[in-house]
């Protein structure tokens, strides 16, 4: 199962690469903040399409599992990929160039750490609904953050 999947993957991915290395002649934003934007929508489709399905239940239960599921599924696949990227990093002894970005990931990972806590999630079994705006905002402020470090303080 997985060889098939890989040999119908393996050409369209060749195709992709390519049409994403001639897109910077087209359009004039950095790969970074197009791959901010789409990856995590694409990566996280189906906890997304899963918790949409809870919360169509409209109970306080439902939507509390699913504010859980997109807290969780965010910290783990932040965690996991930081950890995954330093090792390479560290083991194929490349260079340092993303600097602005771990440190706004970070910063929004403690961040929404410090909202869970500070609303008491520890000992809560349901998260309120207005939570969810400043950990929405928090997705725009990384990105504001990463393009204020990049281009005004030069971080690398």
């Amino acid at each position: 199962m997985v060889g098939a999947l890989t040999s119908l993957v393996d050409p369209t991915h060749r195709n992709a690469t390519d049409a994403g290395n001639d897109r910077g002649q087209y359009i004039p934003i950095p790969v970074f903040y197009l791959s901010f934007v789409i990856t995590p929508i694409c990566s996280n489709a189906s906890e997304l399409m899963s918790s949409l399905v809870f919360a169509a239940k409209k109970t306080q239960t439902a939507s509390s599992l699913t504010f859980s599921q997109l807290y969780g599924a965010a910290t783990m696949n932040n965690t996991l990929c930081l950890g995954i990227f330093a090792a390479l990093v560290y083991f194929r002894d490349l260079s340092w160039q993303f600097s602005a970005e771990v440190t706004v990931i970070i910063l929004v990972e403690v961040a929404v750490g410090l909202i869970a806590i500070l609303s008491g999630f520890g000992y809560k079994h349901t998260y309120i609904l207005l939570l969810g705006i400043p950990v929405g905002l928090l997705y725009f402020l990384g990105l504001f953050l990463t393009a204020i470090l990049e281009t005004y303080a030069h971080w690398k």
